[in-house]
Order: structure tokens, then C-alpha cells, then sequence
């Protein structure tokens, strides 16, 4: 039998699995943990609910202070790919993005076909970048050769990232056409080029880098052979030409990309829980989570999943294709976000200790600290919005307005320049 029959005789996804990838699953789940921590059900967190508007305005602040004429973009992976002159340098602030100056700007991908044409290169290109955006650790650093600037977490993923993408390292034939994505080549990379894409050593450590890259060869192979009974695809951003096809009216639908992620991927992250014969992806156990639903004892996050649905976003909006359903997608459940209530504290842990030892993200501490985080995140983001008297931002310009960028603050604040967060995560580069 051939891998293709293997995946197809799958057969159709269970109600139960259906329910644990739905978009409102998420948020009703969040919501249930955070209705239960408040009557004092948790075992390992008080919520402070005085302290959330104090929160929000902190939110409120930054966000003007970041963006002082409210015009916000999304909160995706392409801003990782910004870079600005120093400060004492002279030249102009305004910040450079570094992959629409190589990939071309989107605003001059005129007519359906170069439209497609440039939808598909972004979207290879931002779709692996966010598949290798998941906790660099403290010791990592990545020196940029072309800007001579030095970058460290996030940003330093994003920028090595877009690097070995210019250098033709994801490409079949690099030296034709060396800016582009195939699924044949991910499922065959091997860990030594991406160490040495991000510039790894002795001296310079980068977390969960095997993770890394058996996640990129797992996406390869879930590209050409899926889960379930979907064609595949030699390219990421081929998923383009699928959400371009399904729109209506011309409207694509951001929750119907999720969907398209989860059922195609979910089976590639490593070590996560399945139920009826599907893997789960990042869902992970809780007693008495959703009562009542069909998988009561499942919390489902999908952060990364989401964090790509929100970069693949922005190429659309980037081009003129207009989108819906973007607000489906919650806040991201991520040690900045949950780093910002713990910091400014909404939430106090029960056992100060905890502080000070490590957690997998199975343990129940950091399950119920991720779904406290989407839960209260609405709540923020509903208070910035009236202490900016802005009602129609959407929950992703305020996480980059943002919950993101205050919890950093508040993180460097605390803890020094290094701003590690306030828990610690044993991470493999596949959940944060």
C-alpha cells in the first residue's frame, strides 16, 4: 500500500477531533478554565481581576507609544522581518522590511496571475519562517552579514530565517530559482544546514534546533502526503490557490485556512496525544476542561497553526484580496502574552515555587496558564479599546499593538535585559 492510500484510508475526521479544531473550541475551553480559576477551582493560580484594567491601560500606553497614529499592522511573522537604523545613526527610523524588499512589494503584483504568483512565494517563504519561530532560548544570537546587525530571539529567527530562503536552502533547484519553497526538499533537510543557517556553535546554543528540523522535514512530508483525503501540495504556498479557489465573492476566509493547516498538519508535531486515529496537534490533556462537549478533557491551543493563519493573513490584505473571520482567531497562548498577566499580576501563582522549576508544556500548570492566557486576552483587548476609543481594532493589532510588546517590557523589567519569562519551559521548538 502506498503512503498516499495509507493517509486516505484515514477516512473522515471524528466529531471529537472536528470539535477540538474548531476556532470557538478554543475560546469556550479558555473561557470554562478561567469561569472555574475565579470560584477558586485551580490548583495553581489566583486571578487577580483588579489588576486587569491596570493591564489593559499599561496595553493601552504602549500600543499608542508603538504606534501613535493607531494605523497598526497584524500581529504575524512578517514584522520579525523589520529592521530599523539605530538610533544615534542619523538615518531615517522608518522601519525596512526586509522580505517585501526581497520578494517584491506586494502592491505591484497586479493582475490575478502575478497576484497568485506573489502570494505563493510569500506564503512559502512565511510559512516555514513561522514553523522555525518557537523559542530561541537565551544564548542565541544571529549576526545579519548584509545589515551588520545583530538579532537575538524572535526577530533573530525571523531574519536568519528569510536568509537561508535567499539563500535557495528550501528550493529543489536553487540556482534557477532559489526563492522558493518544495515540500520534496523540506522532507530531506538535514540538521547540519540548519544549524548552520542560524549561525549554531559551541558558544552559541540555539534551543529545540532538532525539533526544528524534524518538524520541517515532517511538513514536507505532510505537504505531499495529508492526513486525510486532500490534495497535495509540492509547495506551501500552494495552500494560496486552495484559499483563492474557495472564496466567495472574492472574500477568502481566514477560518477556512486554519482549517486547511490543522487537517493537513496536524499529525506532523511530535509527541502530542491523538484521539480516533488522528494526532491532535497542540491539544493537550486537562480533567473536566469542556464539560459537556464532546472531548471534555482536551484543551486546544493550536498556537502556532494560529500564529501562521495570522501571517498568511497579511500577504492577502497586502495584495487587495479582502478576508473575513480574522477576529475568530484568539490571542496566542505564548510566554509573552501569559508572561504579561503574570508580571502585572492578573494571575499569582498558588506555589511560588513553581517559578523555579521547569515545565513540559503537557503539565497542567502550563495547559492552564496557556488557556488563562486566550481567555484573558479578550477581556484585555475589549478595555483597549475603549481607552483608545478605537472599537473596531482588531484582537491582531492589539497583540502587536500590544499585549506582546508589554509583555516583553514588563518581562526586561523584571528579570533584566535577557527578559526570560516568569516560567520556565522545557522547550523542544515545536509548542512556543
Amino acid at each position: 500500500m502506498t503512503p498516499m492510500a495509507q493517509s486516505v484510508q484515514m477516512g473522515k475526521i471524528s466529531p471529537r477531533v472536528r470539535h477540538l479544531r474548531e476556532l470557538a473550541t478554543i475560546r469556550s475551553t479558555a473561557r470554562q478554565i478561567l469561569i472555574d480559576a475565579r470560584r477558586g477551582a485551580s490548583k495553581n493560580f489566583i486571578v487577580h481581576d483588579d489588576k486587569i484594567s491596570k493591564a489593559a491601560a499599561m496595553v493601552a500606553r504602549v500600543t499608542r507609544a508603538n504606534y501613535p497614529t493607531l494605523t497598526i499592522p497584524f500581529h504575524s511573522r512578517w514584522r520579525h522581518f523589520e529592521i530599523a537604523a539605530p538610533a544615534n545613526s542619523g538615518s531615517d527610523q522608518s522601519p525596512r522590511n526586509l522580505a517585501y524588499e526581497l520578494i517584491g512589494d506586494p502592491r505591484r503584483a497586479v493582475g490575478a496571475g502575478s497576484r497568485l504568483e506573489w502570494l505563493t512565494r510569500a506564503w512559502d517563504l512565511v510559512m516555514v519562517s513561522v514553523l522555525l519561530d518557537a523559542g530561541a532560548g537565551d544564548q542565541w544570537t544571529y549576526q545579519d552579514d548584509a545589515t551588520g546587525m545583530s538579532f537575538r530571539r524572535s526577530e533573530g529567527l525571523g531574519i536568519a530565517s528569510l536568509r537561508m530562503f535567499q539563500s535557495g536552502m528550501f528550493s529543489a533547484n536553487p540556482s534557477v530559482d532559489p526563492y522558493r519553497v518544495d515540500a520534496q526538499r523540506l522532507s530531506t533537510l538535514d540538521i547540519a544546514e540548519l544549524a548552520k543557517g542560524f549561525q549554531v556553535s559551541e558558544s552559541n546554543s540555539l534551543a529545540g534546533l532538532e525539533g526544528r528540523a524534524k518538524l520541517l522535514r515532517s511538513f514536507g512530508e505532510k505537504l505531499l502526503r495529508p492526513d486525510y483525503d486532500m490534495n497535495p501540495l509540492v509547495r506551501p504556498g500552494d495552500l494560496a490557490r486552495v484559499a483563492l479557489d474557495q472564496s466567495k465573492a472574492g472574500v477568502v476566509s481566514i477560518p477556512y485556512i486554519f482549517s486547511q493547516l490543522l487537517n493537513r498538519l496536524s499529525s506532523m508535531w511530535p509527541g502530542r496525544p491523538s484521539l480516533d486515529r488522528s494526532a491532535l496537534g497542540d491539544v493537550w490533556s486537562f480533567a473536566g476542561a469542556g464539560p459537556g462537549t464532546p472531548a471534555p478533557d482536551f484543551v486546544p491551543f493550536h498556537k502556532l497553526t494560529q500564529w501562521l493563519t495570522y501571517s498568511l493573513a497579511e500577504p492577502l490584505v497586502a495584495t487587495g484580496i479582502q478576508i473575513s473571520g480574522l477576529d475568530e482567531l484568539t490571542g496566542l497562548p505564548e510566554y509573552r502574552n501569559g508572561g504579561l498577566l503574570l508580571d502585572a499580576g492578573v494571575l499569582k501563582l498558588l506555589d511560588p515555587n513553581s517559578a523555579n522549576t521547569s515545565h513540559h508544556p503537557d503539565s497542567p500548570l502550563i495547559v492552564e496558564w496557556r488557556a488563562l492566557t486566550v481567555a484573558l486576552l479578550d477581556e484585555i483587548a475589549a478595555l483597549v479599546r475603549l481607552k483608545l476609543e478605537q472599537p473596531d481594532l482588531q484582537l491582531a493589532q492589539i497583540l502587536q499593538g500590544g499585549t506582546w510588546a508589554a509583555g516583553r517590557i514588563l518581562a526586561a523589567e523584571k528579570r533584566g535585559p535577557l527578559a526570560p519569562p516568569p516560567l520556565k519551559i522545557e522547550s523542544d521548538g515545536t509548542v512556543f
